[in-house]
């Protein structure tokens, strides 16, 4: 009967509907059947031999198999007959009435009429038993093969996938304060030129500045934001994932679209493409373009900051589950410089490679009434970002390149402290009254070797609500205002100069320098309440915050784009928040007021309102 059971039990089915004819069959049934074929063997009195048959004639288990199982099953009956008969015996012999009546014995029961089936008596307790057995096995199997459920009727490799995303509308407006100073040159298109693939050096002598504007208000620029995210586990151990989404392929920190294309198509940026491996419970080693794997603020990295390159963090807990410590290490190549450096020439000479090297420590501390303290300190240092001054570059002779050209700056917003790089040689031919052109490049002066301090302290408000304070001290540990002048009058800073002098903060004359103002120094204080992450109807978040940045705290590449749009060198706050409208459906809005610290006054508001959509 087990090896029956086995079979049955590989096909769900229809064992399902034979336990369930076997819990509804009666105590005898004889049921008038047509003459069988002569070519089919004659019914047995045996129900689990005409079970077998059955089985046989569907085809769903082999004829072999089935005359086994039919020999065994008559085995058993033959057994189970000898063992009953004693008992039986005695009954009968005791009772000669109840033969008489009609009540005969198992055994004894008289040859049944042409093409009648007689099924025996099975106890309701051994059509249980058996029921039972079946549902089992047929269950462990469905578990097993996953046809049970109907979510697991996909292929393995969809339940190793998670897609993901999140849209945003923007409407952004700015505003400008009347008194801002109406020549500030725009660096980003200097550097970048125009179109942020290009860059052009710009001629002194006869190309106009680029300046920004600081004085129009500009109303409801429409914008958005869409990312979609697919993580693809391979085993327990590797994931390979990447993030698509729009942007522009100008700045790193931004990922809107503006809405007003003239209704052209739009572009698909990757955000992340990586691989990421955890090698042991305690380490996560990634690979690729990543997100920001360290604890910041926007103040230092961008939220919307993708990293290139290597990470790996390491984790360990206390016994008592009270202190949590991670430690997080990273390579980022940003900049392997020019491969055919200098592009017409027939000698070249190597562009040194830029790259930031990073190293965060953070614990975590769970105290009593679900008080959660976060602390981290990182070290961020930056490798050959300072501009270099050229060899004397005699761009008469048809040179279109100079020596340091390499060490120009990549992209930059506003408040890094920048200096021309090039040495250009005059054509000694022409008269010295003769105006000629100077195309220059920018280099930023000061190198960013940053420490920085974060720490939050979060007290439970409520039910799933809390009250956060967060601070972040930064220091750019590189910074000496000796660099300003480290190259003379020619490779002074075109930026960040103060009041008074004649204009030249190198100027050989220390009465008639102009005082440099920057600074390598910066803070962000933080206050929020509500719901962690508002994501259902009715949840909320409102926050407050404080900013001080120097002009070279941090990278201004890399910071946020939205206060005093983008840079360093700016003081203000922050008011805003966050209400659930339905599911993974939110809007918020925000107000930032920042004006400058030092240099040249320019003060700019924003507003922002968002409808957000998570998937």
């Amino acid at each position: 009967m087990r090896r029956l059971r086995s079979s049955l039990a590989s096909a769900p089915l229809l064992a399902v509907s034979l336990c369930a004819a076997l819990a509804a069959t009666p105590a005898y049934a004889d049921e008038q059947a047509g003459s069988p074929p002569a070519a089919k063997p004659a019914p047995s009195s045996n129900a689990m031999v005409n079970l077998v048959r059955l089985l046989v004639a569907q085809g769903t288990i082999t004829r072999e198999n089935g005359e086994k199982l039919i020999q065994e099953a008559e085995r058993e009956a033959a057994e189970a007959r000898l063992a009953a008969a004693p008992a039986a015996a005695p009954a009968a012999a005791g009772n000669p009435a109840a033969v008489a009546g009609g009540q005969y014995a198992v055994g004894n029961l008289p040859p049944p009429p042409q093409g009648t089936i007689r099924v025996p008596y099975i106890p309701q307790v051994v059509r249980d038993q058996i029921r039972d057995e079946l549902r089992d096995e047929v269950l462990k199997q469905a578990k097993a093969q996953g046809w049970s459920s109907p979510g697991k009727a996909a292929p393995d490799w969809v339940h190793n996938l998670n897609i993901y995303g999140d849209m945003r509308i923007r409407s952004q407006s700015h505003f400008y304060s009347k008194d801002n100073s109406d020549f500030i040159p725009n660096f980003q298109q200097i550097v970048s030129g125009v179109n942020g693939q290009d860059p052009v050096p710009l001629d002194l002598i006869n190309d106009p500045i680029p300046l920004l504007n600081t004085r129009q208000n500009q109303y409801n620029l429409l914008r958005y934001r869409l990312r979609v995210g697919v993580d693809f586990n391979i085993g327990d151990r590797v994931k390979v994932g990447f993030m698509l989404g729009g942007g522009n392929d100008v700045s790193p920190v931004s990922s809107n679209v503006n809405l007003a294309g003239n209704f052209t198509d739009r572009n698909f940026m990757i955000h992340k493409a990586f691989i990421q491996a955890r090698p042991t419970d305690w380490a996560t080693i990634t690979a690729g373009r990543i997100g920001n794997p360290f604890w910041s603020s926007e103040a230092l990295f961008d939220n919307d900051l993708s990293f290139d390159g290597f990470a790996g963090d390491f984790r360990w807990s206390s016994p008592n589950g009270l202190l949590d410590g991670k430690l997080v290490l990273g390579a980022f190549p940003l900049n392997f410089g020019a491969l055919n450096f200098p592009n017409t020439s027939n000698v070249k000479t190597g562009v040194p490679q830029r790259w930031l090297f990073s190293a965060q420590a953070e614990t975590d501390f769970h105290l009593g009434g679900d008080v959660f303290v976060r602390s981290a300190v990182s070290y961020h240092h930056y490798i050959n970002m300072q501009g270099r001054p050229s060899a004397p570059c005699a761009l008469y002779l048809g040179v279109t390149e100079c020596s340091t050209d390499g060490t120009a700056a990549g992209f930059v917003q506003k408040g890094n402290t920048l200096s021309f790089i090039r040495r250009i040689v005059f054509d000694p031919t022409l008269p010295a009254t003769a105006v000629q052109p100077q195309p220059q490049l920018l280099g930023l002066v000061q190198p960013y070797h940053i420490l920085d301090g974060m720490i939050s302290v979060k007290v439970p408000m409520g039910e799933n609500t809390d009250v956060t304070f967060s601070g972040e001290y930064m220091r750019n540990l590189g910074f000496s205002r000796s660099n300003a002048c480290r190259y003379g009058l020619a490779g002074q800073p075109v930026n960040n100069g103060g009041s008074g002098g004649n204009g030249n903060i190198c100027d050989p004359v220390e009465a008639n320098r102009t005082p440099y103002v920057g600074g390598n120094q910066g803070f962000d204080l933080q206050i929020g309440a509500g719901w962690a992450h508002p994501n259902r109807p009715g949840q909320w978040r409102a926050y407050v915050g404080y900013r001080y940045l120097e002009t070279d705290a941090v990278v201004d590449a890399f910071t946020n784009d939205y206060w005093r749009l983008g840079g360093t060198n700016m003081k203000g706050y922050v008011i805003g928040g966050t209400v659930g409208l339905y599911k993974n459906v939110t809007i918020g809005g925000r107000w930032l007021s920042a004006n400058e610290i030092s240099g040249e006054p320019l003060a700019i508001d924003v507003l922002q309102i968002d409808l957000n959509v998570e998937f």
